[in-house]
């Protein structure tokens, strides 16, 4: 979460199919803590991937999908998920 805003990233990059799917559909559904929301997605590019890489270093330190989570292919696969209300 940076600035209050969820992001997600594919690690497998634009051909994730979940990203692709996303891109697309520009909306869904996810599942967090047990309740399932309607979200839309949003693709994002630049300024933020510093921040949102920060954001995956405190979280995911000592995991080892961090390295691949912080590359220039999950960076180029960056998604934010806004609530639809």
């Amino acid at each position: 979460m940076v600035d209050n805003n969820l992001y997600v990233r594919a690690y497998n990059g634009t051909n994730s199919s979940w990203y692709q799917a996303a891109t697309k559909q520009k909306a869904g559904r996810i599942v967090s803590g047990g309740l399932t929301k309607e979200v839309a997605f949003e693709t994002v590019e630049g300024q933020i991937d510093d921040r949102i890489d920060d954001a995956y270093r405190a979280k995911y330190q000592s995991s080892p999908y961090l390295k691949p989570m912080i590359s220039a292919r999950a960076r180029s696969a960056t998604v934010k998920i806004v609530p639809k209300d």
